[in-house]
């Protein structure tokens, strides 16, 4: 929980909005817009890239892991930038495999269902209004309350079953992009229960995960047998004491998205403060490291950590009256991290790439994923575009 006044170091530098080029936004889409449309026609829609890729390449796996509800997002923002109802039809064609997911439980004991089906289902629903599409995220929403949220704790459990890393009783910062399937699904079901739910998590989570000076651990552990605090943790980040920056730049947004259904002071508060935190320890390019521990050039970066945060902070300014100097805060750092992405992690590498940005770590404690692209990333670079680009968009989450 934050108990000190976190302080912007240098507020000089977000005290004006830049102005991104439409030419330089555009010919951005393009590029993602055209890499989407090779990648699916090589993997066929039945196959989904692998969260991480190899050697800058994407391997081909079936639909059973949480990244790839942002795999078929992709292919909502395409169409909603393109208008090209070739994307709307390869989304379309791929919800039906998401409904196979939930009916046969392939891989949504966890806490991740709100990756799996808002990008896919739920913004199949808020494009078309698909009766199908709303019953899928309806029942995934459900699903994630019951068996995936303790009530005992109030929090959305990472793994009810446990994994060989876990007792099946810890939650984590990713689990705050996942709270609104909750918040939507509330009114969706009639079960004002769900709403409570997302909403103690995220107090939960701002209680516990978010330390005094505005950074986070990645897990938090609770007791398996009273789901009472135990201590926070890592799997994904430096060290237990460190703050991975993926996992922060969940908060970044996730706060943001609670703050956007619940309005209530301390969202906005704690948003700030992992916000100036996450501002505060950026490179002179604006590209995060892996871990927050780490500010300098010669370490691995994480550009998805900048997309997702930059999303983030661009929700929270739409969120805030012009009176509120934040409001400007966050335009200026969401569009110096959006120029930043493009300029630093789209240019040639010297061997071709299959992700829409490069430079993304995915799990470096683990051995894999060094500095390569990912479908996350790929998702929220895509958003952050369309965010600029259509500034009328209606968000899936």
């Amino acid at each position: 929980m934050i108990t000190e006044k976190i302080i912007l170091n240098n507020p000089k530098k977000y005290s004006n909005i830049p102005e991104i080029s439409k030419n330089k936004l555009e010919r951005a889409a393009e590029a993602v817009v055209d890499k989407l449309e090779e990648r699916n026609r090589r993997f066929g829609l039945d196959s989904y890239p692998w969260m991480c890729s190899q050697n800058y390449k994407y391997l081909p796996r079936p639909n059973n892991d949480w990244q790839h509800g942002m795999y078929s997002g992709c292919n909502w923002l395409a169409y909603e930038l393109t208008g090209n109802k070739y994307f709307r039809e390869c989304a379309e064609y791929q919800l039906k495999s998401f409904r196979d997911r939930l009916d046969n439980r392939v891989g949504v004991d966890d806490h991740d269902l709100g990756f799996v089906f808002i990008p896919s289902a739920l913004a199949a629903y808020k494009i078309t209004g698909s009766e199908f599409a709303y019953q899928l995220a309806k029942d995934a929403a459900e699903y994630l309350y019951e068996p995936n949220y303790s009530k005992e704790g109030k929090f959305i459990i990472r793994n009810h079953k446990g994994w060989n890393y876990g007792t099946g009783c810890r939650t984590m910062m990713d689990s705050l992009m996942n709270a609104p399937l909750l918040f939507w699904g509330a009114e969706a079901t009639g079960r004002p229960e769900l709403y409570q739910a997302a909403l103690d998590h995220t107090r939960t989570t701002e209680q516990l995960l978010i330390r005094s000076d505005g950074s986070s651990y990645h897990h938090y552990q609770f007791d398996p047998k009273t789901a009472g605090p135990v201590r926070g943790l890592t799997f994904q980040g430096y060290s237990d004491d460190s703050c991975w920056s993926r996992g922060h730049a969940w908060g970044v947004y996730g706060f943001a998205l609670a703050y956007s259904y619940a309005h209530e002071e301390f969202l906005k508060n704690v948003h700030r403060g992992v916000s100036y935190y996450m501002l505060n320890h950026l490179p002179d390019d604006m590209i995060p490291c892996w871990d927050y521990v780490f500010t300098t050039p010669d370490n691995y970066r994480d550009a998805s950590a900048a997309c997702a945060s930059l999303c983030g902070m661009r929700e929270m300014a739409s969120l805030l009256p012009e009176s509120d100097s934040d409001k400007v805060v966050f335009e200026s750092a969401a569009a110096q991290l959006l120029e930043a992405v493009i300029d630093n992690c789209t240019t040639d590498i010297g061997i071709p790439f299959d992700g829409f940005i490069h430079h993304v770590s995915h799990a470096l404690p683990q051995g894999y994923g060094f500095d390569e692209c990912a479908v996350y990333g790929d998702y929220f670079y895509l958003e952050a575009l369309t965010r600029y680009l259509k500034p009328d968009w209606v968000r899936y989450w």
